[in-house]
C-alpha cells in the first residue's frame, strides 16, 4: 500500500488528513518534498546585535550592494565582511529599517532618525537625505516605496497615517506642488501605515486596511483606492513582494494580493497552526522574504515551542511555495532574512560556504558565483551573515493517518520510504481515535530499501526522517507491507 506524503496541512486532523501531518526542513515542489537547506555563516565579522532590516540592490551597471542595519549602525556587506556606513543612530528595538532603491540611490529610514541616502558607485557612507534636498523639507518616515517615478513615504512620527511623495524623478524635491510632490492623510480607522510596495502601482498597507496607489497625474497625482477595508498587515516586515506578487500576514492569517483581490492562502491549512506556534511576546520580530528562484515566500518567526526564548530570537520559518500552493516548515535561528543578490565569490569564500567543493549543489560555472543571482540570505543568531546552503538540519515528514484494512487491525512488517536517500522510519499506531498514538522503534533502511519496522494497530501513520548531512532531491511517500492482524 502506497501512501503519498501530500501537502502539509497541520490545521487538519491527523486521521484522514489529505496531506502530511509533519513537513519540517523541507519544501514542497511538484509531487515531492525537497530538503530545505540549513544556514551557513560566511562573514568574517559580525554586526554585534540583531538585524533591524536590510536590503540587496544592483546599480545600473549590475554591481551588487548589500546593506543591513541594527539599532545604531547601517552596514555594507561586501566580500564577506560588515563595514559600517552610518553610526550613532538612535532607534530602539521596535524601530525597524526600510531600505528602498530609487535609481542608483538607496534610501534607509527607521521613523526615528533622519532618512539616509547612499549613492551606489559614488558614496562611501550614508548621509542625511536632507543634504541633497533642493525644495521643501524631507520628512522623517518609517516606510517607503517607489511608485512609478516617485519616492513614496509613509508613517511620520507626528502623523502615522500620512503618505508623502517626492517630486517626479527627483528625491530632492519635497515642496508640495513642485514637480508633483505632495502629501495625503489617509482617513478612517485603518491604523498606522506599515508598508508600501513598489512598482507601476503600489499598495499602502495599514494595520487594518490596504490602499492601492495609481499615478494619474494632474492636480490629483495619485488615485487612492481601498481594496481591503478591514484587513491589512499587522507588522510591516510581514509583507513580501516578488514583482507584482504581494504576500502578507494579517490578524486572521496569510494572504496574497492577486490583481486587486485579497486571497487567503493559509485558511484551513496553516493559519491555526501558526497562530498557536507564534510567540506573541515577540510577534513584531516576524519578517518575510521571497526566494524567486525556487518560488518560495517565507516568514521567519519566534516559535512558542522555544520556551527558553527571552530575547525574541527567531527559530522557525513557515514556507509557502507559490507555484505549487503548498506549505512546509523549517528551523533556523536568525534575526532577519532577505532576498539577497550574490556578489562575486573567491575560492576562499566558496570554501567557507562548503568546505568540500564536491558538496556544493550549484554548478561552479553559473552566475551564482560570479554575481547577479538572487538567493535567500540571513543574519544568524551570532549576528553573522549567512546563506541557506547547508545540510545541518534533520528533515522530517509524517504521513496522514490511514486505516490499512478498513474495519480491521493490521500488522506492518516493513516500510519502504519513497525517498532518494537513506532514511529512518517510525510507525505510530492507535486502535481508537481517542487514544494517544504508540510509537514503534525507529528502523533504519536495509540494502533492499526496506525499513523492517513492525507494529500492529488499526490506525497508522509513518514518520520518515533523513539525517543531518544527507541530501535528497525527492521525498514522495511510503510503501507499506502489511497483513490483517491475526492472519499469516
Amino acid at each position: 500500500m502506497q501512501v503519498p506524503f501530500g501537502e502539509w496541512l497541520p490545521d487538519q486532523p491527523k486521521h484522514l488528513n489529505p496531506g502530511a501531518n509533519v513537513a519540517t526542513n523541507v519544501y514542497y515542489a511538484l509531487n515531492s518534498y525537497k530538503r530545505f537547506p540549513s544556514l551557513v555563516d560566511y562573514s568574517s565579522n559580525n554586526m554585534g546585535a540583531d538585524a533591524r532590516g536590510g536590503g540587496s540592490f544592483r546599480d545600473n551597471s549590475g554591481n551588487v550592494f548589500n546593506f543591513v542595519a541594527k539599532n545604531t549602525d547601517i552596514y555594507q556587506l561586501a566580500s564577506g565582511a560588515f563595514t559600517s556606513r552610518k553610526s550613532s543612530l538612535t532607534g530602539g528595538n521596535s524601530d525597524y529599517f526600510t531600505f528602498t532603491q530609487f535609481g542608483n540611490h538607496i534610501i534607509a529610514s527607521n521613523g526615528v532618525d533622519a532618512p539616509q541616502y547612499y549613492l551606489m558607485g559614488t558614496s562611501t557612507n550614508f548621509a542625511n537625505l536632507s543634504s541633497i534636498a533642493t525644495s521643501g523639507s524631507v520628512p522623517t518616515f518609517r516606510v517607503s516605496g517607489v511608485i512609478r517615478d516617485f519616492l513614496v513615504t509613509g508613517n511620520q512620527p507626528t502623523n502615522q497615517n500620512r503618505i508623502q511623495w517626492s517630486g517626479i524623478n527627483d528625491i530632492g524635491t519635497w515642496q508640495s506642488g513642485t514637480k508633483q510632490a505632495d502629501q495625503q492623510d489617509l482617513p478612517g480607522s485603518g491604523g498606522e501605515i506599515m508598508h508600501i510596495t513598489s512598482g507601476e502601482y503600489g499598495y499602502v498597507f495599514r494595520q487594518n486596511q490596504i490602499i492601492r496607489m495609481d499615478y494619474v497625474g494632474g492636480a490629483t497625482v495619485f488615485r487612492l483606492s481601498v481594496i481591503s477595508p478591514n484587513r491589512g498587515a499587522v507588522y510591516g516586515k510581514t509583507v513580501a513582494q516578488d514583482n507584482r506578487r504581494v504576500f502578507f500576514y494579517a490578524d486572521d492569517g496569510f494572504f496574497e494580493i492577486q490583481g486587486d483581490n485579497v486571497v487567503g492562502i493559509g485558511a484551513e491549512k496553516v493559519n491555526r497552526f501558526f497562530d498557536l506556534d507564534l510567540n506573541k511576546a515577540f510577534s513584531d520580530r516576524i519578517c518575510a522574504a521571497v526566494d524567486p528562484f525556487n518560488q518560495l515566500v517565507m516568514w521567519l518567526y519566534p516559535s512558542a515551542q522555544n520556551t527558553n526564548n527571552t530575547t525574541g530570537i527567531c527559530d522557525r520559518i513557515i514556507i509557502y511555495n507559490y507555484a505549487t500552493k503548498k506549505w512546509s516548515l523549517a528551523e533556523a535561528n536568525a534575526s532577519f532574512i532577505f532576498s539577497q543578490f550574490v556578489g562575486a565569490y573567491t575560492v576562499e569564500l566558496m570554501d567557507i560556504i562548503s568546505q568540500n567543493l564536491e558538496n556544493i549543489n550549484i554548478a561552479l560555472d553559473t552566475d551564482f558565483w560570479s554575481g547577479g543571482q538572487r538567493f535567500l540570505g540571513a543574519i544568524n543568531n551570532s549576528y553573522q551573515a549567512a546563506i541557506f546552503s547547508g545540510t545541518d538540519n534533520q528533515s522530517e515528514i509524517e504521513t496522514s493517518e490511514v486505516e490499512i484494512f478498513p474495519g480491521h487491525r493490521a500488522s506492518i512488517t516493513g516500510v519502504r520510504p519513497i525517498v532518494d536517500a537513506q532514511a529512518t522510519v517510525t510507525i505510530k499506531t492507535r486502535d481508537r481515535l481517542a487514544n494517544t498514538a504508540t510509537e514503534s522503534t525507529s528502523a533504519s533502511m536495509t540494502d533492499s530499501g526496506i525499513n523492517p519496522v513492525r507494529q500492529s494497530g488499526r490506525y497508522f501513520r509513518a514518520n520518515v526522517k533523513v539525517a543531518r548531512g544527507t541530501t535528497f532531491n525527492h521525498g514522495q511517500g511510503i510503501d507499506i507491507t502489511a497483513v490483517r492482524a491475526g492472519i499469516r
